[in-house]
């Protein structure tokens, strides 16, 4: 298969890294400083994974001519202007390994229902400042047909990753995966970006693992909502801490707290990694989304609301004190 990567940060290039070590077709899509500093020093992994490689890279998208398998790793804000850039292209297979759950009805504006796949990352990675990525955890690489399903050529795109080293499944309720994981992001995003904490730290403790609870609880109740079953989207175990107590969820957080310190001690939230880089967050497209359709369902979200519109603050006060 010929895949093309759309994105360079971290979970882009560990992606790339890892197909084309495996001696996969793949292409990656980079920018600016970043594409030029991969077409000279290839692909460094470290962590989970030591290895370095090259990798074709591609700084001009219209340059590319086929594809069968594109997969769409850049921030959500960027989408639309990213994806248009490949919109020359008639891909059989896309997905997105973004946050949110608002990916997949974009793509399919673009490319085609028919030519959209369900997918959801349960791994992560952080780009160092020597342009090595290091690779924290690989929980698992999801992909199933929309809305639910699976078919040979998800199980075909599960299998080749697998090969590469990224754990992954096709899986036949990929809309419960999707949003399970979303919940799970949500009840931890907005705590690293206002402790600015390893993940593991503010797990471990009592008063910042109780705000967790109460966004992972606020946001399972959307899902409810509209219908979606959820289930544990590792590592947070979200159906414990749904149906039971507050003090009960507040343990098992520290639980995972402490398997984080000993497992993924370096592990910090992407969103926290964008703050401390001065680049623009992830607030509108996740936490934004869940104000706006919970106020549509009459469904209160008092600490998703606060923590968005604290996010918000920080975002746009960020973005405008950045020089031209």
């Amino acid at each position: 298969m010929k895949v093309v990567v759309l994105g360079a940060g971290a979970l882009g290039s560990i992606i790339a890294g890892h197909l084309a070590r495996a001696g996969e077709d793949v292409t990656l899509i980079a920018r600016g400083d970043r594409a030029r500093y991969l077409e000279e020093n290839g692909i460094t992994v470290t962590g989970l994974a030591e290895f370095n490689t090259p990798c074709a890279v591609a700084s001009d998208p219209s340059i590319l001519t086929e594809a069968d398998v594109l997969i769409v790793a850049v921030k959500t804000h960027d989408t639309e202007a990213a994806i248009a850039s490949l919109d020359h292209l008639k891909i059989p297979s896309v997905m997105s390994v973004q946050n949110g759950v608002v990916a997949d009805a974009k793509l399919s504006k673009v490319f085609g229902e028919a030519n959209t796949v369900g997918a959801s990352a349960s791994f992560s990675g952080e780009v160092l400042a020597d342009g090595a990525v290091r690779f924290t955890v690989n929980a698992g690489f999801y992909i199933g047909e929309l809305p639910d399903g699976t078919s040979e050529r998800v199980q075909g795109i599960a299998a080749m990753l697998e090969r590469s080293g990224i754990l992954s499944k096709a899986v036949s309720n990929i809309r419960t995966v999707q949003w399970s994981k979303f919940v799970t992001w949500v009840g931890g995003m907005p705590v690293a970006v206002l402790s600015r904490l390893a993940t593991y730290k503010f797990c471990s403790d009592p008063d910042s693992a109780l705000i967790c609870a109460r966004l992972v609880k606020e946001t399972a109740a959307l899902a409810d909502a509209a219908g979606i079953p959820l289930q544990d989207s590792p590592p947070m175990p979200i159906m414990e801490i749904i149906s039971g107590t507050e003090q009960e969820a507040v343990g098992k957080i520290g639980e995972l707290g402490a398997r984080l310190e000993s497992e993924a001690p370096d592990h910090r939230w992407s969103t926290l990694q964008d703050l401390e880089r001065g680049r623009y967050l992830e607030v509108e497209e996740t936490l934004g989304y869940v104000v706006a359709e919970a106020a549509k369902e009459g469904i209160p979200v008092p600490t998703v609301e606060t923590c968005y519109r604290l996010i918000n603050g920080i975002n746009r006060i960020q973005q405008s004190q950045r020089r031209p």
